[in-house]
């Protein structure tokens, strides 16, 4: 039988934790949704955090990463947070109004499926990788390719770039790829109507292909024109959002700045 002690210490746990949304409980409580890399997308509440003396009103904001330290009712089926040492605040996030939405949007994304499928500490790992470089980075655009093209490879569900999803020809090094979601994938222009589907130009292909194998920092110093990678993303944009199954907020209300 388990003493009191025993069941004390089994309801109290730690993880490493990137704060993704906050919600408000009544006047002065907060729901806070992270990521963690081991129990993946994790809801717990942070009282008093909305409070003006609260010990975690700073602490539990979005983009926030540190050792959070959780306590579980058993009988209320509930989760609080005790305490969260953060390590990084990423300010940088905070000064730019494009920084801010390009990380709201791989929050959102993350949130709508699920953490990416149960895949939380390679996920976990992604994410904190582009924060950190989104946090300093004077153009966003390379660290949201990055980001959103290594999530789908995360999850299983990076499209074959090589060749044509439904008839398997290999693409040639100055075709454009158009990416059908009957198929999940890029096809070639006979698979396909072009001018329904959105098309990824070779230099973004090249572009993708040669980047994803690298470690992201390194990926970082690969350089892109500005209309290929105005087109990597709108063709990205299109994927995330079909894997989502739903239109993304960030992107529809922040579009113009991603």
């Amino acid at each position: 039988m388990q003493s009191s002690r025993t069941r004390q210490v089994n309801r109290t746990s730690t993880t490493d934790a990137i704060i993704l949304r906050n919600s408000r409980i009544g006047d002065i409580h907060k729901r806070v949704t992270m990521l963690t890399p081991d129990q993946g997308l994790l809801s717990a509440i942070a009282h008093g955090a909305y409070s003006r003396k609260g010990t975690l009103r700073g602490v539990t904001n979005p983009f926030c990463y540190g050792r959070c330290y959780l306590y579980t009712d058993p009988v209320k089926q509930s989760v609080k947070i005790t305490d969260l040492s953060v390590h990084e605040f990423f300010p940088g996030l905070r000064e730019s109004i494009t920084r801010f939405y390009s990380a709201s949007l791989w929050a959102e994304l993350l949130l709508k499926t699920f953490g990416g499928g149960g895949q939380s500490e390679p996920l976990f790992t992604l994410l904190l990788s582009a924060l950190r470089a989104l946090d300093s980075a004077v153009d966003f655009s390379p660290v949201t390719i990055q980001f959103l093209w290594r999530y789908l490879e995360t999850g299983g569900l990076q499209p074959e770039l090589d060749a044509c999803a439904a008839c398997g020809r290999r693409f040639p090094p100055s075709d454009h790829r158009y990416y059908d979601s009957r198929c999940a994938g890029f096809a070639c222009s006979q698979c396909t109507d072009p001018a329904i589907c959105p098309a990824l130009s070779p230099g973004a292909a090249a572009y993708l292909a040669h980047s994803g194998g690298l470690e992201f920092s390194r990926a970082l110093q690969i350089g892109l024109n500005a209309a290929a990678s105005r087109n990597a993303r709108r063709v990205l944009y299109r994927i995330v959002q079909d894997v989502a199954e739903n239109p993304l907020n960030t992107l529809r209300i922040g579009g113009s700045l991603l």
